[in-house]
């Protein structure tokens, strides 16, 4: 059976695609991924304001807002040491990706895509002109299509994007019984992570995860001689040692590589569409990818759409869809450079001790989640800022909120690789 359109990845970008080729009417659309559903994915499963934003029109908004742990404030870590407590009127959401990516597979299943679970993609078929009509699994299993989409992530091996591969290292753990203030989010810029950050993400109210993401890469783009685990044992001893005393850590450390770029390029081959990470779509400050994915994955499954549907010029609507996605990304992608150039200088130790003017404390939030996160955001605490040298030690609140909480190490990758 001849496809109309061919995914290869099932996660945010792919699945999205996937439901938006069907909203819009696209007949025989297949989702491939190399696992069964649902399934563990490392990641530290914080959704952006503009994540969220995303998912309405996916039709999934509100059972992630069922399901997930509801942000509303981040303390952030300057390099001095310094710490600036942002509380915003723009909510994030932290969703395992094993619960959230089900979602928006559910959500492409329920409008008639199909799901293949177990077919590991390893070979694209091309037809005498080198046009993309498929791809085979390490099987042998043949999918064939009229356009096949790739997303298929950091360690595509389909992209064309001939530019050396720029990529970050993130590892990170979990703990239950960690003391935390309820509905806030960590982000610290360590010096020891320069000019990247470590993260604290509650999950749940007895659950967190901790993480830190460095440079793959050297200044050379040769790969990065710095053992990961180490700086993260010494990140944890330097900013978490007391509270994780009294928690528990579940299962093992786990790593996973970010590939980013700053000029979204080579997004389509001839038949083949290229979108999220293996399009190299990431924030390259934070990492963030998951909006980047699926807003992507619209933008291309919108193009696939006007050439199948509506007649478009194939060559004219993919040259559009790459514009989309560089009008979207690339000032974030921009402004992410100035902020890590800025965390090289005391730029931000300065703007901590400033932030107790009321007068400045809005502009400054504004900046800082606009730079961050790429969304726009008001300033929502009357209070004075928390400017310290060390964490205060906080209640933990309980509230009523009942989370899904389930934990599993299975099918995933752990340090050993990154090192």
């Amino acid at each position: 059976m001849n496809r109309t359109a061919v995914v290869i990845g099932a996660g945010p970008g792919g699945a999205a695609a996937a439901v938006r080729l069907k909203q819009r009417g696209v007949p025989n659309v297949v989702l491939l991924d190399k696992d069964n559903f649902p399934r563990d994915k490392t990641c530290g499963s914080g959704l952006s304001p503009n994540a969220l934003k995303t998912i309405e029109s996916l039709g999934i908004g509100a059972e992630v807002r069922r399901l997930g742990y509801p942000v509303h404030s981040m303390v952030f870590g300057t390099p001095g040491g310094r710490r600036m407590k942002l509380t915003t009127d723009a909510a994030a959401i932290i969703l395992l990706r094993k619960h959230f990516d089900n979602l928006l597979v559910d959500k492409a299943q329920e409008l008639g895509a199909e799901f293949k679970g177990g077919f590991l993609a390893n070979e694209l078929l091309r037809d005498g002109s080198g046009r993309v009509y498929g791809v085979r699994s390490r099987k042998g299993e043949e999918v064939r299509g009229d356009y096949v989409v790739m997303a298929d992530g950091a360690h595509s091996i389909f992209s064309h994007d001939d530019r050396p591969k720029r990529t970050i290292s993130a590892l990170m753990g979990w703990w239950e019984d960690y003391e935390y203030e309820p509905h806030t989010i960590e982000m610290i810029f360590d010096k020891k992570l320069s000019p990247l950050y470590g993260w604290m993400f509650p999950e749940a109210p007895n659950r967190v995860n901790i993480g830190i993401c460095i440079d793959g890469e050297d200044r050379d783009g040769k790969k990065t001689s710095r053992n990961i685990r180490q700086v993260f044992d010494e990140f944890l001893r330097d900013n978490y040692a007391d509270k994780l005393k009294k928690a528990r850590q579940v299962g093992k450390f786990k790593g996973h590589p970010i590939s980013y770029c700053t000029w979204v390029r080579d997004l389509d081959d001839n038949g083949a569409v290229y979108l999220g990470e293996g399009g190299r779509m990431t924030h390259n400050a934070t990492g963030e990818g998951i909006f980047h994915a699926m807003q992507s994955g619209i933008f291309c499954a919108n193009a696939v759409a006007d050439i199948l549907n509506d007649g478009a010029s194939e060559k004219q609507r993919l040259r559009q869809y790459t514009m989309e996605c560089r009008k979207s990304f690339t000032f974030g992608f921009a402004m992410g450079h100035v902020l890590l150039g800025a965390m090289k200088t005391p730029v931000f130790d300065w703007v901590a001790d400033a932030y107790n003017n009321p007068n400045i404390r809005g502009p400054i939030t504004w900046a800082l989640t606009k730079v961050l996160v790429d969304a726009d955001v008001s300033d929502k605490t009357g209070a004075s800022a928390d400017v310290e040298k060390v964490f205060v030690e906080e209640q933990r609140k309980a509230g009523g909120y009942n989370p899904i909480t389930t934990f599993s190490q299975d099918d995933e990758r752990d340090t050993a690789a990154l090192n």
